[in-house]
């Protein structure tokens, strides 16, 4: 799954990704707010969604280093 994932990311512009990143960083706050008033069923899913961000913003990085 994860060589898929990075795969599909690689497709994505440079306007597409940072608006990913963005969104996941949307996606992983509500969850922190989520957990701090009730119980959260995939306690796994902040770590994925870390995960996520952490291989979008390298392969931004990458992207804009490259200038492509």
């Amino acid at each position: 799954m994860r060589k898929a994932f990075k795969t599909e990311l690689k497709k994505l512009s440079v306007v597409e990704l940072t608006a990913y990143a963005n969104e996941i960083r949307k996606e992983i706050f509500s969850l922190k707010m989520k957990k701090m008033s009730e119980p959260v069923k995939d306690i796994n899913l902040v770590r994925k969604l870390r995960k996520s961000l952490a291989c979008t913003l390298t392969l931004l990085q990458q992207e804009t280093a490259h200038g492509n």
